[in-house]
């Protein structure tokens, strides 16, 4: 697309030094250098609109009328009874609160299919963490005192060796450090420690307009209502931003040293299939270091 805008449109004219605005020169017309400043604003500027018409698509359409992904993976991790803790730094994440109001998931498809009419019908108790609340997302603020006995219970895992002559030794260590894991977040999501309890509450306004939090987590850790996903910043697929810009100084960059708008295209598109790839390869070695799980298993 950016090449048709650039080559068939004939928007790389515009970034000639002549005064004179032509997007169509003949053939026999004198050709006036080219402006590297006028050529990356032109470039730059076309790309990034390009990049914002689709976000819109998909945001204002595609999210809306076919189905969000990110919500979808919130619904299914409540019909599969999973919750998923997450912790992009030290002391902040996010929750996803997906345990099942029917106590289990390991059903056939009739009995699904019961539970989902129940739920519509509204016969049974809402997904929330909280009693009434359908609320399952939230922002995760801990306290360095939940955080040191979570570091606790993985640090057998982590002062573990490796080798393949001790590979049964670390899937015990392994196992082990799942269980008291799963242990411990039930236990705290439960209220049951008293000294490393929670509150759940929502951010004020502006702490929702400039994206941070002024409170401190204090004696408590703190979860707020995230009703908008938010969960989907640790995802490769919530970015669409910052690859924008990405993808847009990679291809004025390239464009800018070969004067060239298929050159620069074409190499966009080599390097953006080669970011999905290492990201596909580092996040599942993250992702089975992170939850106990072996790679085999991840899908």
């Amino acid at each position: 697309m950016m090449f048709s805008f650039g080559q068939v449109v004939g928007l790389k004219n515009l970034a000639s030094r002549d005064l004179n605005v032509n997007l169509y020169p003949g053939s026999d017309a004198p050709l006036a250098p080219w402006s590297p400043i006028l050529r990356f604003g032109i470039a730059a500027s076309v790309r990034l609109a390009i990049g914002i018409v689709q976000v819109l698509i998909s945001v204002g359409l595609c999210e809306r009328f076919v189905g969000n992904k990110i919500q979808q993976f919130a619904d299914l991790c409540s019909l599969s009874n999973v919750s998923v803790f997450i912790l992009m730094h030290r002391c902040y994440g996010f929750y996803i609160h997906g345990r099942s109001v029917h106590g289990h998931a390991d059903v056939d498809m009739d009995t699904m299919h019961s539970y989902l009419q129940k739920e519509e019908e509204n016969l049974c108790p809402l997904r929330g963490l909280e009693a009434n609340s359908d609320i399952q997302t939230f922002e995760v603020l801990l306290t360095d005192r939940t955080r040191a006995l979570y570091d606790k219970i993985n640090l057998p895992l982590a002062e573990a060796p490796r080798g393949t002559q001790i590979r049964s030794d670390i899937h015990d260590q392994r196992l082990r450090s799942y269980h008291a894991l799963n242990r411990f977040l039930t236990s705290f999501l439960e209220h049951r420690y008293k000294d490393m309890d929670y509150v759940v509450k929502n951010k004020f306004l502006l702490e929702r307009i400039l994206d941070v939090e002024f409170q401190e987590p204090g004696e408590v850790s703190v979860l707020y209502n995230d009703e908008n996903a938010l969960f989907g910043r640790v995802l490769f697929y919530n970015h669409e931003l910052t690859l924008l810009i990405f993808e847009t100084l990679v291809f004025c960059s390239v464009d800018l040293g070969a004067q060239d708008f298929v050159l620069g295209a074409l190499v966009t598109l080599v390097v953006q299939k080669l970011a999905q790839i290492l990201r596909g390869v580092l996040g599942k070695r993250n992702l089975a270091e992170k939850t106990l799980v072996e790679k085999q298993f991840l899908i």
